[in-house]
């Protein structure tokens, strides 16, 4: 009997759609409501979820066949995992794949906002920008100092090539990892991200959403930032706090800033954001071209079917319900 798998909110890419069709039944739920979901989990046993999506403890109680739930990217913040093993759920996920594109999108940002490209765009289509070049304040990147916070795959990728291309100097705040690995790509660890917020001219969020992090970012770090600072987030949106951030940006308290994550997915249309100008907005594709999205489809999967199989997937993140996921399955372990 052919095993059945969810997708939950599509897939990235055409071809894994073909490969995973090729091995399973297969589900596809565009736009689902938790209630949707639930019901085609009922009698499952893998699924493949999109953020902001979520599986969580509700859906879970009516899926006794589930053994896998995949992440469609690196980020598992979407699905209880705890939840998951409890139930007895594989949890897998496909870290690595958005370490380029990533870092390439936040360097895309801190180009555009200190060399107002977007601003110098708008002024010419007005007219008469040659009398306002200077007004525009465009500035260099080369010898600034860059502020990593989290020092991960992205965060390290983000170290690495700021300090290559651009001379920069790189403070790093991260207290999960040891400062040898910030000096072994030519950064400084700071312990206090206080210190960080008060030093660098750019400051670049890479840090994954947890209880440490949630929020961390607020009325009273934005006010240790320099006036002239500028701030990325392509990590995750709840990691700053919006409202904060907007007041910061009114009334010129840093000098601008750029999201490709937000509190709540999607952004609302119109969003207070939209009328802020010293503000870039992108809608969450940081990690979304076109190589990395074939990967990750690829990863989840290739993963999914390897659990289904009985075979161990590349990275499980929840290794203490293998045992029971596969006895979901009827496999020995």
């Amino acid at each position: 009997m052919r095993a059945k798998v969810v997708l939950v909110g599509g897939i990235y890419h055409a071809d894994a759609g073909k490969q995973l069709r090729a091995a399973a039944d297969v589900v596809a739920l565009d736009d689902p409501s938790p209630a949707e979901i639930a019901a085609a989990l009922a009698n499952a046993h893998g699924a493949i979820v999109r953020y902001p999506h979520r599986i969580d403890a509700t859906v879970l109680a009516g899926a006794q066949k589930l053994a896998v739930v995949a992440s469609s990217g690196r980020g598992t913040d979407s699905i209880d995992v705890a939840a998951c093993t409890k139930h007895g759920v594989a949890v897998v996920n496909n870290p690595g794949l958005g370490t380029i594109p990533v870092s390439e999108h936040a360097i895309g940002m801190m180009l555009s906002l200190s060399r107002r490209l977007e601003l110098s765009d708008r002024t010419l289509r007005a007219g008469g920008a040659w009398a306002k070049r200077t007004a525009l304040d465009v500035r260099d990147v080369n010898g600034r100092t860059l502020g990593v916070i989290g020092l991960g795959l992205i965060g390290s990728e983000m170290t690495r090539k700021c300090i290559a291309a651009f001379g920069m100097k790189v403070l790093v705040y991260d207290p999960h990892v040891p400062a040898s690995k910030a000096e072994a790509l030519g950064a400084t660890m700071l312990t206090d991200l206080g210190a960080l917020l008060e030093r660098a001219d750019v400051v670049s969020i890479h840090a994954e959403l947890n209880e440490g992090s949630r929020g961390m970012i607020g009325e009273a770090e934005l006010r240790r930032m320099q006036p002239h600072a500028i701030l990325i987030n392509t990590a995750r949106g709840k990691i700053v706090q919006q409202k904060a951030l907007e007041r910061a940006l009114a009334e010129g308290r840093i000098d601008s800033a750029a999201l490709d994550v937000f509190e709540e997915e999607p952004l609302a249309e119109p969003s207070p954001l939209w009328d802020l100008d010293n503000l870039m907005l992108t809608p969450h594709v940081a990690g979304l071209s076109g190589d990395a999205l074939r990967e990750l489809a690829h990863s989840a999967v290739t993963q999914v079917l390897q659990v289904l199989g009985g075979e161990h997937p590349r990275s499980l993140v929840n290794p203490p319900a293998w045992n029971a996921a596969m006895a979901r399955l009827g496999r020995a372990t």
